[in-house]
């Protein structure tokens, strides 16, 4: 038999990493997705739950399981697109502490979102105007994060204080307009922290339409989040322009975190740790690896979350980002220890 190369035995080594992990994180994700539809109001066979959960929503007439099975649908999509749009932020920016939500994109979709409250409600506003919103204040708000940032000096320290600043800004401004609007105010905290208790049909389907758009733009565009996580001159060897290549990627991570906020409210850190923690088990950089896995560690999070969220407090519901942060606290001060001990 021939003997490999060094540079084959790596290859090799590095796919049936690929594989083991990608094997693992799709392992979890089914259990976790079983817990989900398994544990709420009462402990359910998950397997019924599928079962009679798609009649009931094949017949559209929703029960018990076909809400559950609607709500674990939610948190699964929510946690992709949280997910890419964390990884796409830090590609772009080259700051490992990118993420929707600590950059002020998951605030300013909130404020945008929020404005829509004041209007009338009809379809419209709904699936097209509250959506657009949402998107326009969380590109808004990520263009203002680069702005301060500019002034003080790219880093990614003064990029992560200058998207806590805006961030913190838009979400004290968008509470007046919530309290003004909605007469509920337990309904309006648990959805300005991260709720999947009502899940959106259409709201889903607005975010699965997004999500297959942007996965077109991204599968010839690997490459140049590789080149542009090296340099900008990579990304012209490549014939591209590296000027473009950011706004599009932007463009696609800004969409799909102001979506989720728009149906879901704020949910942090999922975008933050679904790359790192991808990196980590495969012990690479390379997008094409990457960013797949990234794909399946944020609906891991979240589906976890939300099970957690909707039965440690039974019948209270607690808001998804509240357990989210108990987690993605420690996840960011490793993170942190792991910048200081690189530099």
């Amino acid at each position: 038999m021939k003997q490999m190369s060094p540079v084959q035995t790596y290859i090799e080594r590095r796919r049936r990493r690929f594989f083991a992990v990608t094997f693992l994180f799709a392992s979890l994700l089914i259990v976790a997705s079983m817990l989900h539809l398994a544990v709420g109001s009462a402990v359910m066979n998950p397997l019924r739950v599928l079962s009679e959960g798609l009649n009931q929503i094949l017949s559209s007439s929703i029960s018990i399981e076909g809400y559950r099975i609607e709500r674990m649908f939610s948190a699964l999509i929510a946690g992709v697109a949280l997910a890419i749009s964390g990884y796409l932020i830090q590609s772009v920016s080259k700051n490992p502490l990118g993420d929707p939500y600590l950059l002020g994109i998951s605030s300013g979709a909130l404020l945008g979102v929020v404005i829509t409250f004041l209007i009338p409600v009809s379809f419209l506003l709904v699936y097209v105007v509250r959506p657009l919103a949402a998107f326009l204040g969380g590109l808004l708000a990520y263009l203002l994060t680069l702005l301060i940032a500019s002034k003080a000096g790219i880093t990614p320290t003064t990029l992560v204080l200058s998207g806590v600043a805006v961030g913190t800004a838009l979400y004290s401004a968008s509470l007046l307009p919530q309290y003004l609007a909605l007469q509920n105010i337990s309904k309006v905290f648990l959805w300005s922290q991260g709720s999947f208790v009502d899940p959106s049909p259409y709201g889903s389907l607005i975010l699965v339409s997004a999500l297959l758009a942007s996965s077109l733009l991204l599968i010839n565009r690997l490459d140049s989040i590789n080149a542009l996580n090296i340099s900008d001159d990579v990304v012209r060897e490549l014939g591209r322009s590296p000027q473009l290549e950011r706004r599009i990627l932007t463009f696609i991570s800004s969409l799909l975190a102001s979506l989720t906020v728009a149906w879901y409210g704020i949910i942090g850190f999922v975008g933050l740790a679904s790359p790192h923690i991808a990196r980590r088990l495969l012990k690479t950089g390379d997008a094409k690896l990457v960013l797949p896995s990234t794909i399946l560690v944020g609906p891991l999070l979240t589906i976890l979350s939300d099970a957690i969220a909707k039965s440690i407090l039974y019948p209270v519901e607690i808001p998804v980002n509240i357990i989210v942060s108990i987690f993605g606290g420690p996840a960011l001060a490793l993170i942190l220890v792991g910048m200081r001990r690189n530099v």
